[in-house]
């Protein structure tokens, strides 16, 4: 006769997707069992990454620096523009948007992010 070797049934789903991390392991078995599961692994955090005092006051800014290559060449990447556009130019009110946006003085940039309706 066939044996069921099924460990995870419905009456036990929540019990194992606390202990592989789906969800919070809720007891101390969950917890054993997720530490046996990913207690080795090195996320190589610190626990400084994140201020809930930043996030809770509304004072956190995620700031990036982007590093652009000074070594751009333009007709290489001309096909990609106009693949963007379907093989088409700039339509003229567009044009005139771009202009418009960027003969403004830079302290109204903010206003002008908001205004692309």
């Amino acid at each position: 006769m066939a044996q069921n070797k099924k460990h995870i049934t419905p009456e036990n789903i929540t019990e194992w997707l606390s202990s592989t991390g789906f969800l919070f392991p809720r007891n101390e078995v969950e917890l054993k069992r997720f530490e046996k599961l990913y207690g080795d692994v090195d996320f190589g955090l610190t626990g400084k990454e994140i201020d809930p005092d930043k996030i809770i006051n509304g004072t956190f800014k995620e700031t990036r620096i982007v590093k652009m290559p000074t070594d751009i060449n333009q007709e290489e990447i001309k096909p990609y523009r106009m693949a963007a556009r379907n093989g088409r130019s700039l339509p003229k009110h567009i044009l005139d948007k771009i202009k418009k946006n960027q003969s403004k003085p830079k302290d109204d940039s903010y206003k002008s992010e908001n205004t692309n309706k």
